[in-house]
């Protein structure tokens, strides 16, 4: 299995040097042929798992992220390296015209910093590593604080729900309405985008198509934790992001947290409507260490244990079960209504770990190492039956290597199962 996830690895490998201008880049596509471009959630959570294998192609691809952004700090969503996006699929991007674009004008799930410093731990034969681009993620983090925390709460901001990476969620359905990402309005919603040079703070100013996304601050938060750790390990001052990541998990849990249901809500438009739909968004809090330890037990115990709500037989599902929007199989489009991914286990095992739910946690790898030995290294998973579903060969389902490594390093790895001995000694 291990061997299986740095084949898919290497498969989906590219480098070259982009035609328009000779740039340099070195990442690996998702999955060929539909997802070819690089992804910046995806290279990050790529670069976690090369870490193990190969720690200098985990450099090249966060190097290479880090090269497709702008001087102010902005990295895009997608970066188009091999050819620009013209009309056929512009449309389906959030690129600023249809006439050859490079790269995107919007923003994923920020967590450079976060994949920055594991790879820079991974890099001993490399130490100038983890400091060589402060400046640049300095740049992008302060892009982003000065950019798109538009109503100067903390939290950061999302124009569309591609910015999250959990593109056709349930929980955005009642926001976006005719204008989803599965519907033709979409289209329009770009192109309205495209007209105020996606400028977040007038978009937020004319229209309550915007969020407060739980799962991108989570991410930011435990990214700025991450630089403030860089920037004192290179013997700069980081005091500024490790006061704005607890400004983020402070406004979570003030803003987001719903008492009641012991849950994290979405806030949507000018008035910040809370999304009141149970995805696993809703639990990503649950990877804060800053939050109280109430808390994120309760998440574990009334969420991921509960066997109508998370509690499912293949890792951990993306939807609730017991929410009307849940949907476990594959529908072409719609992905994030109830399949399990690996990310989303990926983010919260560990935390369950931490909080001694040691077992449940080993259920729920154990469930996602058989689901990947039935049908190999997927999209996502159904969580009933643990069919693969959408792409083969996907990239950072092979983040299940990073879950059952030993925790700290990546010296050798092991079995999800109890018992079991090292499967591998690179």
């Amino acid at each position: 299995m291990v061997a299986g996830a740095e084949r898919v690895l290497r498969d989906n490998w590219r480098q070259g040097h982009r035609s328009s201008d000779g740039v340099a880049y070195a990442f690996t596509c998702p999955a060929t042929p539909r997802y070819r471009h690089q992804w910046y959630w995806d290279s990050c959570f790529h670069a976690i798992a090369w870490r193990h294998f190969d720690p200098a192609r985990a450099r090249a691809e966060l190097r290479t992220l880090v090269r497709a952004g702008r001087l102010d700090g902005f990295i895009p969503h997608t970066t188009f390296w091999d050819r620009p996006a013209y009309w056929r699929r512009a449309p389906f991007y959030g690129t600023h015209t249809v006439f050859g674009c490079s790269a995107t004008a919007t923003i994923q799930t920020p967590l450079l910093a976060l994949a920055w410093e594991l790879v820079a731990d991974a890099s001993p034969d490399e130490p100038g590593f983890a400091r060589e681009a402060l400046a640049q993620l300095r740049l992008h983090y302060d892009w982003l604080a000065a950019a798109r925390d538009v109503d100067g709460d903390g939290l950061l901001t999302i124009i569309q729900p591609d910015e999250s990476g959990l593109d056709d969620s349930p929980k955005y359905d009642a926001l976006y309405g005719w204008m989803r990402h599965d519907r033709p309005g979409y289209f329009w919603l770009i192109e309205r985008y495209r007209r105020l040079s996606y400028d977040a703070g007038s978009i937020a100013e004319r229209y309550d198509e915007h969020v407060e996304d739980v799962t991108v601050n989570v991410f930011y938060a435990l990214a700025l934790r991450s630089l403030a750790r860089l920037c004192a390990a290179a013997g700069e001052d980081g005091g500024v992001y490790e006061a704005r990541a607890r400004g983020v998990e402070q406004a979570l849990l003030g803003r987001s947290y719903d008492e009641a249901r012991g849950l994290f809500w979405d806030l949507a438009g000018r008035r910040e409507q809370p999304l009141r739909v149970s995805t696993w968004s809703s639990l990503a809090p649950l990877a804060l260490p800053g939050l109280p330890e109430d808390v994120r037990r309760r998440l574990v115990e009334q969420q991921l244990l509960h066997p109508r709500r998370y509690h499912a037989p293949f890792g951990i599902p993306s939807v609730s079960i017991e929410e009307p929007s849940f949907e476990p199989g594959f529908q072409l489009w719609r992905c994030w209504r109830g399949p399990s991914w690996m990310n989303t286990a990926w983010l919260l095992v560990p935390a369950m770990r931490e909080l001694g739910y040691e077992e449940e946690a080993r259920r729920i790898v154990s469930s996602l190492v058989e689901a990947v030995a039935r049908s190999g290294y997927r999209e996502y998973y159904n969580p009933i039956g643990g069919r693969g579903l959408g792409a083969r060969g996907f990239g950072f389902a092979t983040l299940l290597v990073d879950l059952i490594a030993p925790s700290g390093n990546g010296a050798a790895f092991t079995a999800a199962t109890s018992g079991a001995g090292p499967m591998m000694q690179p």
